[in-house]
């Protein structure tokens, strides 16, 4: 830990500094001869630097990869809604899928070191602005609350088990909440019940404090909204199970959820306008909440892992497809309008007789080619979703489910269910289907926030086994991973434990 201080500091001031020239927002830009604290001592230092901070979630950093790729991988390959048709290469590109967990070889040191960079760098500045110190002021202190709940929100997630077991005693990760840190700072692991109070904490600041949302509420920078939305999916991560809900988390689930709805700031898209909107510029789209945004420079990499790229009549990457259990939940309704997010196609590289996938092209609005050469990635402009006007419904859905308000469930249910021309859920079809609203909400989440981050969370989170009903190139048997099982959460990164010896590693 003593090092990764020193790096983080360093990464920070490079961004700010020096990177970012277009990520995010062209019209703020970095000035080069101004030193750290020069730079967060006026609005516009400030205001560059919360910008690189953003900037961290979309760019590579000393020898790490992007963070949203990181964070689709770990969050997305644990669970059902894909599987590998061919080889996965590197193995980091498999190793989550495989439970495998490794420690040297998956991606978890990457992820854990670019979470600790951004929370480095948005503790500089929270400890560098004075509540008060007028309006702009307080929406940029808190833009950078809320990106340190999020930074912690995925770590939890990541590291740490379900909020429903144990959480006061067992381990999640270690709580930095000051700039003011030394070399000699060695921290412990904090408990998961302590990191979700922080997560709370901060998030209840930064709605508190966004007061002045940035001209035109681009959806690619944190606002009160977005707060509220983050909240809501805290909470219902807090309500326990279906057997055992904790309804004092479930109604705060609900009530910022309604929150989002009710500020009427976002729509849920309806007919073309849904099924084309992953294929627009993310910072124009009315349903999202909270994004990644993606440009010329900093692409979308996700689409490494979904799309198959013809190069010179050899096939590159894409190694994962939408999975049969998730097309079978699909394909029970011929018009819904999620069907757009599929294509299907041929792969050569695939072993059996039929070669056809079915991709997915939720992250393939306009492929660039990276600046200054040519490779074989698949990097789009598309933006990466993490809070959404529809998650909202639904996490009302699943709350007011756990706590037996079937009745209301089943209305925010079927606002989701409806606008993609599915057939709304009734008590009757319900029981001819032999499913409860709990289990239709679940469904539901599958299908509309597929390859989002939410992945096997949902599951695991209530307590409920992960699973795959299907082979893949990977395995010829089914899998099921249990939610107590140890694979479930991943382990730290051996070289942090290194660096601080404080550090107690999950089993392995």
């Amino acid at each position: 830990m003593k090092k990764y201080i020193l790096s983080a500091y360093i990464c920070f001031a490079a961004i700010v500094l020096f990177g970012c020239k277009k990520a995010i927002d062209e019209n703020i830009r970095p000035f080069n001869d101004k030193s750290d604290k020069e730079l967060l001592a006026t609005l516009d230092g400030l205001a560059l630097a919360t910008n690189g901070n953003y900037a961290l979630m979309v760019t590579k950093s000393a020898g790490d990869s992007q963070y949203a790729m990181n964070w689709f991988n770990l969050s997305e390959l644990k669970g059902n809604n894909l599987r590998p048709v061919v080889e996965a290469f590197p193995q980091t590109r498999s190793d989550a899928y495989l439970f495998r967990n490794s420690p040297t070889q998956g991606p978890t040191a990457s992820f854990w070191r670019m979470s600790y960079r951004l929370v480095f760098g948005v503790n500089k500045i929270i400890d560098a602005i004075n509540d008060g110190q007028g309006a702009a002021y307080d929406q940029l202190k808190g833009e950078n609350y809320f990106l340190r709940a999020l930074a912690y929100f995925n770590l939890v997630r990541v590291y740490g088990r379900p909020y429903y077991d144990n959480n006061a005693s067992n381990l999640a990760v270690p709580l930095s909440l000051s700039s003011m840190v030394d070399k000699d700072y060695q921290p412990k692991r904090n408990t998961v019940k302590e990191v979700y109070a922080q997560i709370i904490s901060d998030l209840e600041k930064a709605a508190s404090l966004m007061n002045q949302p940035r001209a035109g509420n681009p959806n690619n920078y944190a606002c009160k909204e977005a707060a509220w939305a983050l909240l809501s999916r805290v909470y219902l991560y807090m309500g326990g199970t279906s057997n055992a809900p904790q309804n004092e988390y479930n109604t705060k689930a609900v009530e910022y959820a309604d929150k989002v709805i009710g500020s009427n700031k976002y729509t849920l898209l309806q007919g073309t306008a849904y099924s084309s909107s992953f294929a627009i510029d993310g910072k124009t789209n009315k349903e999202y909440i909270f994004a990644f945004r993606h440009d010329d420079a900093n692409g979308n990499n996700i689409n490494e892992f979904l799309i198959a790229m013809n190069i010179f009549g050899t096939i590159y990457q894409g190694e994962y497809a939408a999975s049969p259990d998730y097309m079978a939940i699909l394909n029970q309704n011929p018009g819904d309008l999620r069907k757009n997010f599929i294509k299907v196609e041929n792969d050569s590289r695939i072993t059996l007789a039929d070669k056809s996938r079915n991709s997915v092209i939720k992250y393939d609005f306009q492929k660039i080619a990276p600046p200054g050469g040519f490779d074989f990635s698949a990097h789009s402009r598309s933006a990466t979703p993490y809070l959404r006007l529809a998650e909202m419904f639904l996490n009302k859905a699943e709350a007011l489910a756990k706590s037996g308000d079937n009745t209301n469930a089943l209305i925010a249910l079927n606002l989701v269910r409806t606008r993609a021309l599915a057939p709304a859920w009734t008590t009757t079809t319900l029981a001819a289907a032999g499913m409860t609203v709990f289990q239709a909400v679940l469904n539901e989440r599958r299908l509309e926030l597929a390859w989002e981050g939410h992945g096997s969370f949902d599951n695991f989170r209530n307590g409920l086994p992960m699973v795959r009903n299907y082979t893949d190139y990977s395995t010829n048997i089914p899998l099921t991973k249990e939610a107590n099982d140890k694979t479930v959460i991943y382990p730290l990164p051996p070289g942090e434990i290194l660096l601080n010896p404080n550090l107690e590693q999950n089993p392995l």
